[in-house]
């Protein structure tokens, strides 16, 4: 029978108060989450969280993408972008992406620049058969901005 994990996200946009932490220790250990994607993460607090292991990537501008997965749970060829807008991780084969991309009208370039240059390098960088990466970096770039 096959395993069955328990994966969330969730955009903290910088939180770092300590009941803010503690509501989200409190869900992840009510919901019994196997692994969670956080984006806007600000800091390293997170390593307090009871039961679970945590896998940082704050970028140049203090803000970053973490994935957090319980103790038992290793994570493989973890794959991370400088901006610490993304990241990638291998487990059982399956490969998890964790990114957060610019947003509103202002940041538009910024916006494009991540989706063509630093979110292609991410996937790039992942063991895909050519077929599925040619699909997916076409559907990536191509389909986002129209």
């Amino acid at each position: 029978m096959a395993e069955i994990f328990k994966i969330a996200t969730l955009n903290i946009n910088g939180m770092t108060a300590d009941g803010i932490m503690g509501m989200l220790n409190e869900f992840m250990l009510k919901q019994e989450i196997d692994i969670i994607l956080l984006q806007e993460v600000t800091h390293t607090d997170l390593e307090s969280i009871r039961g679970y292991k945590t896998h940082f990537n704050i970028g140049i501008n203090k803000r970053g993408t973490t994935i957090l997965t319980k103790e038992e749970i290793s994570l493989k060829n973890i794959t991370r972008l400088p901006s610490g807008r993304g990241m990638a991780a291998c487990y059982q084969g399956i490969w998890l992406v964790n990114i957060y991309a610019p947003s509103g009208t202002a940041n538009r370039q910024e916006r494009e620049d991540f989706y063509n240059v630093e979110l292609v390098y991410l996937l790039k960088s992942l063991p895909h058969n050519d077929s599925w990466r040619r699909f997916q970096l076409r559907t990536v770039a191509g389909g986002l901005y129209r």
